[in-house]
């Protein structure tokens, strides 16, 4: 009874923590997702004040599949059509670039073998733009643009957590042969793929023949956490699953039926709440796991990591930009390219994935950790604090002019 109640107490304690941060930032017009950090943070050096301790496994289980599926709910599908090239080429190549710039600096820079290099590589090199959503919404940044923002972010996750399990199932049994990876691989893509667009499709059926709204929120809740779940267990990727369910859903709902004007309402409404909680608990999750006399003992290389980041990312927006107009006309304005630029963020995914490897016999771990959660907190300090200025000085809000003269155009 005594444990029940503690679990209790940790439980309640966080949502203490989320209302609170949330009524204060907002008061004040300060990021909540870095007072979430600095709250977790600050609670550990409290040992009355208990929260719940969990690991990557759990954390990946109950808090990702919510966040993911409530982006693909919000979505404008046919946006996210027409821009799928560019959001794409973000997610899938943008990604790989990252991955081995970081991994070049990990090699040469930090000492770290290749292995180690490129699990720090994509560890980092997945985006997460939540600080900066918000953001985005309160100043009525153009619409498009979120989702070009959000859409990197949402598929990118999926890129770097399918390398990431691939990358660790090499390193754990030694005895794996290239075959071996490659059909890991097959099995984590395609088969993700297949579970998540066979979920989405069964969810849109039953939700054609129920009535009952609250059956069809509960079904929701089975289709995001029991795709993702079935996915892993089979030794898929439940990310990609859970990702293409949702978008299936989203899409098929909106454009056949399924649900009726007052379910959709509600099912975006809980959603809403469901992923904004899932997402506070992981910041304070990351919170919790800062080491502060670890990122002091490693603060020359985080320093020189985010400003090597920073230049990365801002020549792998820029280039990427370059080659779609070469490719296919379609041009990304100035500002546009900085936005995506500055709204590169690393959040509670790469903390987690880092945590993951933390058991692993890996020489530098320490570095790893460090050097992951430096970044994070770094990121979120510098482009999360001065995103709300640098949205406005690029001229991103819906009522302002979004593309330079010569550039009016554009595509996008």
């Amino acid at each position: 009874m005594f444990n029940a109640f503690s679990q209790f107490d940790a439980f309640f304690n966080i949502l203490i923590i989320v209302t609170i941060i949330t009524l204060v930032a907002r008061r004040f017009r300060f990021p909540s997702t870095i007072a979430l950090i600095l709250a977790g943070l600050l609670a550990t050096l409290t040992p009355r004040f208990t929260l719940l301790n969990l690991g990557p496994e759990i954390f990946l289980s109950l808090l990702l599949p919510p966040i993911l599926f409530q982006e693909t709910l919000h979505l404008d599908i046919d946006g996210l059509i027409d821009d799928s090239d560019t959001i794409l080429s973000y997610a899938v190549a943008g990604t790989l670039i990252m991955t081995v710039a970081v991994a070049l600096f990990a090699y040469f820079l930090a000492g770290f073998n290749v292995i180690e290099a490129f699990l720090l590589g994509i560890i980092i090199a997945p985006t997460d733009p939540v600080a900066v959503i918000g953001t985005f919404k309160s100043l009525g940044v153009i619409k498009r643009f979120q989702l070009l923002v959000a859409g990197e972010s949402l598929f990118n996750d999926g890129v770097a957590i399918v390398i990431f399990s691939i990358l660790v199932s090499v390193v754990a049994p030694a005895s794996l042969t290239i075959i071996d990876v490659a059909k890991i691989s097959l099995v984590k893509v395609v088969g993700g793929i297949l579970l998540g667009v066979v979920g989405g499709y069964i969810a849109h059926i039953l939700f054609s023949w129920i009535e009952d709204k609250f059956t069809e929120v509960l079904l929701s809740f089975i289709t995001a956490f029991g795709t993702y779940r079935l996915a892993e267990e089979l030794g898929a990727s439940g990310v990609i699953a859970t990702v293409l369910a949702g978008l299936i859903i989203n899409y098929r709902c909106r454009n056949y039926g399924g649900l009726g004007a007052e379910s959709m309402e509600m099912l975006n409404v809980i959603w809403e709440f469901v992923g904004f909680t899932a997402s506070s608990i992981a910041f304070i999750f990351v919170g919790m796991n800062l080491d502060p006399t670890v990122l002091v003992k490693y603060i020359g290389p985080v320093v020189a990591l985010t400003i090597f980041i920073l230049l990365a990312r801002f020549l792998m927006v820029v280039g990427i930009a370059e080659v779609l107009e070469a490719l296919s006309g379609k041009r990304i304005p100035r500002n546009w390219r900085l936005g995506i630029f500055w709204s590169g963020l690393r959040g509670a995914v790469s903390v987690v994935l880092v945590l993951g490897v933390s058991s692993l016999p890996l020489p530098h771990i320490e570095g790893m950790t460090a050097l992951t959660f430096g970044v994070v907190l770094t990121t979120n300090l510098l482009q999360g604090l001065s995103m709300s200025k640098v949205a406005r000085r690029l001229g991103l809000s819906a009522s302002r002019v979004t593309v330079a003269p010569d550039e009016e155009d554009t595509d996008l």
